[in-house]
């Protein structure tokens, strides 16, 4: 063991080393939130963006949740119990978010996972999953999923991780879009943006190409097929400006032509490929019961369909084969791929039906469109890339993008973008609204009857995020509707507190009431609220007020017009009196003085003029008196604070309570290694006997055979952490002597070098000090107590290591030892401390001697310069005779002799 010595320098470092600036709160984070798998994106100072793998180092996860014996699991453990406990696994749970009872959305989720259970909620109408007595709405479910996002993100990042981007479909209305939002703030994150997916693969892209962005616009369309859903989305690219000027010109992203098919993706096809596998399962299976009526076996074809898919598309045929499917029969079947071009042939208008319906909004032509890309597993059917080829007319499709994380990259970029912890270069986004927000209010006429209003909040070409003031003239409460384009209603907002706020301001004929003014927002996520309401009075100037304004004013235009003349007047003299001068010469300049003397004395006695403040014009004040604003949303009953508050409670308890049993399966685990690596160490004959007693030996085997007996018969699910710890404690307290003699018996050896080491350095250094002190006069570095005390440490540590050695070296290994490893270092550590006192004092007199002799050089060479200056001032002087120099002077001729020093170095 070698003793660190640390300076001032090294015990700063050592002490930055513990105190170094945490970067809990920079690291960012994005979630692609695919319907049936999750890619998460992460962003941390001094990391480039990347992928977080998860726990199975996979780069993509299930976006599934499961529950077995109160227990969650997520991800491939999830998905590996969607066939066998389908009825307490939930997939796919973004196409039932914010749904409600009635919904075509049910229909198929039944169809696709027919033992999935779940019901509606009696008042709000929405879907709620049982498992056992517990009842789980859609957000808190979805917010697990996000939970557990985040927590592998942090493990991947290895710190906290709050701050994130969430990718969702563009067509996700107001109601949706809430929920996910309400979800991610259950899960305990800070949602940044809910960016449509669509922008996020645009914005991967664009990135990384910056310089290809000029100002003539690039258009790109983005094809992609997922598991529940097909979009397109046509892009734009240019390089403009924000300013009026024209100036600071930055790449812009801009949604310009939208497409999608809420129901079509790559699970309708999975379907149509697990019903078929059914109906030759029916012709060529003899059961007692229909296969559909076992929760497994569905589950099981389900899982084969989406394989005999995936292996469709790269071969023209294939096997399907599942073990023991139903009632112990196998099943084996041939599957071609002209029979799955078959079962989709009615989709072909559906494949192509968003393209047509994005060109048309963006008012393009395939031929307009610059680059295209198909995203999507959906997208790797061969039927389906045939049928995009023909509506695109065999234009070239870009492989310049990894479609599986060009979403989760591109929103990462983003979460980037939008953290206070980084600073990256700009980006603008123009999302699209698709649909756009109205507002729906009752007005009255000039003939007292009240006339219903609709107006345009948010309009499809409006900037993301927005606001917009909206006025209307209530003199009571009242209540508005927000609707969308369909005239669907979003939510309804009651004011109150006009009346009160018209009869405490409007008091008089000068107080004027102008309306009320309400605050609309958009938000980055695309979701509309009220920000804020009032009753906006204007309050005119009194008569009084005005009349005392107009005389002020005219006073001031009379003093401003004296002052006017003054000056002219003062102007007037003074040239007067400057051609006067200039006439009468010198005589003038005297008397100009004389006058500028009495000048200066009359403007000393004459007051200074008083200054007068130009009056303020009494003008007309706006006052805003806040009005209580309440908003029902009518689209979708949102999550209450309460039920929020549950909601945040249900995930931690599971997260303690899965603490706990993570906690109790270590100790387990660390109780049971130790007993069977004692096991072996001891039975074995492996060196570790050799260390332990006959005594020692018997009581730990027989504390071994003990907990082996405990294990097999008494340990349950309920048996407590504190039980195993405190018995792994014993165990430790038994193995504590012999763990030690083996940890000397390494440890000694390695410290006995360093033991050797000093003693070398140290009789080294020794003998070099003496030959130093033999050579000095006067005085002296060190002084004789301190070479005899460092003569005599030596000695005693010689004559102390030579007697413990040999005593260590006969005795056998399992007898204490004679010596331990922290005896040895102590005594290197005071040769050490010895030698380096000693090496300290040798510096500081050193430095001393080296600043003594150049004072003394710059002494001898002062005094010469001033004796060849003074020989150079009496050169003629008669008197002035030097004396020769002595022939053998060897005062002035002989250089004086060196004594033999030793450098600090040296020593």
């Amino acid at each position: 063991m070698k003793l660190l010595i640390f300076g001032p320098c090294g015990l700063l470092a050592a002490l930055c080393c513990f105190y170094q600036p945490t970067d809990a709160a920079l690291a960012a984070m994005s979630i692609d939130l695919g319907s049936q798998f999750i890619k998460i994106g992460l962003v941390k100072p001094g990391v480039p963006m990347d992928i977080v793998l998860n726990k199975e180092s996979r780069r993509k996860t299930p976006n599934v949740i499961s529950f077995k014996n109160d227990e969650r699991f997520f991800a491939e453990a999830a998905a590996a119990m969607s066939s066998s406990h389908p009825q307490s696994s939930y997939n796919f749970l973004l196409s039932l978010i914010a749904r409600k009872e009635g919904d075509d959305a049910f229909t198929a989720y039944k169809k696709t996972f027919p033992f999935t259970a779940f019901e509606f909620d009696e008042v709000k109408k929405t879907v709620i999953f049982p498992y056992k007595e517990e009842k789980y709405n859609v957000e808190t479910l979805l917010a697990m999923i996000l939970w557990n996002a985040k927590k592998v993100t942090e493990a991947y990042a290895d710190q906290t991780v709050k701050d994130v981007v969430i990718t969702v479909p563009i067509f996700l209305n107001q109601a949706e879009r809430r929920a996910i939002a309400t979800a991610a703030e259950i899960a305990g994150l800070n949602l940044l943006q809910l960016l449509n997916d669509g922008s996020a693969a645009a914005l991967n892209y664009g990135v990384f190409r910056r310089k290809e962005i000029t100002e003539k616009p690039m258009h790109m369309l983005i094809y992609d097929m997922g598991a529940v859903k097909t979009t397109a989305t046509i892009v734009q690219y240019v390089l403009e400006s924000t300013r009026k000027d024209g100036k600071d010109k930055q790449p812009t992203l801009r949604t310009v032509g939208v497409g999608y098919d809420k129901t079509l993706g790559g699970l309708e096809i999975t379907n149509r490929v697990r019903d078929h596998l059914e109906r030759v399962f029916r012709d060529t299976v003899s059961t007692s019961k229909d296969i559909t009526t076992n929760a497994r076996a569905i589950g099981k074809l389900h899982k084969e369909a989406e394989r005999v898919k995936q292996v469709l598309s790269a071969n023209t045929e294939t096997y399907a084969q599942v073990e023991s499917l139903f009632e112990e029969q196998n099943f084996r079947a041939k599957v071609t791929r002209d029979e799955l071009e078959k079962m989709i042939e009615d989709l072909e208008p559906r494949i192509a039906a968003p393209i047509l319906d994005a060109l048309g909004m963006s008012q393009l032509k395939v031929e307009d469109v610059d680059l295209i890309v198909l995203m999507g597993a959906g997208t790797r059917v061969p039927k389906v890339k045939e049928i995009l080829k023909s509506i695109l007319k065999d234009k070239e499709i870009s492989n310049f993008l990894n479609t599986d994380e060009a979403i989760a990259m591109g929103a990462v970029y983003q979460a980037a973008h939008l953290s206070k912890s980084f600073k990256v270069l700009p980006f603008n986004i123009h999302e699209k609204i698709l649909y756009p927000v109205f507002v729906n209010f009752q007005t009255k006429t000039e003939e007292g009857r009240m006339k219903p209003i609709r107006k345009s909040l948010f309009g499809e070409n409006y900037p993301v995020p927005n606001r917009v003031m909206h006025f209307a003239s209530y003199s009571d409460d009242f209540k508005i509707e927000i609707q969308d384009a369909d005239k669907n209603p979003l939510s309804e907002i009651e004011f109150t507190g006009v009346k009160d706020a018209i009869e405490k301001e409007v008091t008089d004929e000068n107080s004027i009431l102008k309306g009320v003014k309400t605050t609309f927002s958009i938000d980055l996520s695309g979701i509309v609220s009220v920000e804020k309401a009032s009753v906006v009075v204007e309050k005119i100037p009194t008569t009084e007020e005005t009349e005392k304004y107009e005389i002020e004013k005219k006073e001031f235009e009379e003093w401003e017009k004296e002052q006017e003349e003054l000056k002219k007047k003062e102007k007037a003299e003074k040239k007067e009196k400057e051609e006067k001068n200039k006439a009468e010469g010198e005589k003038a300049d005297d008397e100009e003085k004389e006058d500028e003397s009495e000048k200066k004395t009359e403007d000393v006695e004459k007051p200074a003029p008083v200054k007068k403040t130009k009056p303020v014009e009494p003008k007309p004040k706006k006052i805003n008196v806040a009005l209580t604003v309440k908003e029902t949303k009518t689209d979708n009953v949102d999550l209450n604070k309460e039920e929020v508050a549950t909601a945040k409670k249900t995930l931690s308890d599971f997260e303690q309570k899965e603490q706990e049993k993570h906690d109790r399966e270590e100790a387990m685990n660390l109780l049971e290694g130790l007993l069977y690596d004692l096991a072996v160490r001891l039975e074995d004959g492996e060196e570790y006997a050799e260390y332990v007693t006959e005594d020692e030996k018997k009581a730990i085997l027989e504390e071994v055979s003990i907990l082996k007996l405990w294990f097999e018969d008494d340990v349950s699910l309920d048996t407590k952490k504190e039980e195993f710890d405190e018995r792994r404690k014993k165990l430790e307290e038994l193995t504590a002597k012999p763990n030690s003699r083996k940890q000397e018996h390494i440890d000694v050896p390695k410290v006995a070098e360093v033991l050797e080491d000093n003693f070398n350095r140290s009789m080294t250094f020794h003998g070099m000090a003496l030959n130093l002190t033999q050579h000095e006069e006067g005085n002296k570095t060190f002084t004789d107590t301190e070479l005899e005390v460092l003569t005599k440490l030596i000695e005693t540590t010689t004559e102390w290591w030579n007697e413990k050695k040999e005593l260590f070296d006969k005795q056998a290994k399992n007898e204490e030892p004679a010596v331990k490893a922290s005896e040895i270092a102590e005594k290197a550590r005071d040769l050490e401390r010895e030698v380096r006192y000693l090496v300290n004092k040798l510096k500081i007199a050193s430095s001393k001697k080296t600043k003594e002799e150049k004072k003394k050089a710059k002494k001898e060479k002062k005094d010469a310069e001033e004796a060849k200056t003074d020989e150079g001032a009496n050169v003629d002087a008669p008197d002035a005779e030097t004396p020769p120099p002595a022939e053998n002077d060897e005062s002035t001729t002989a250089e004086p002799k060196k004594e033999a020093e030793h450098d600090a170095s040296e020593l």
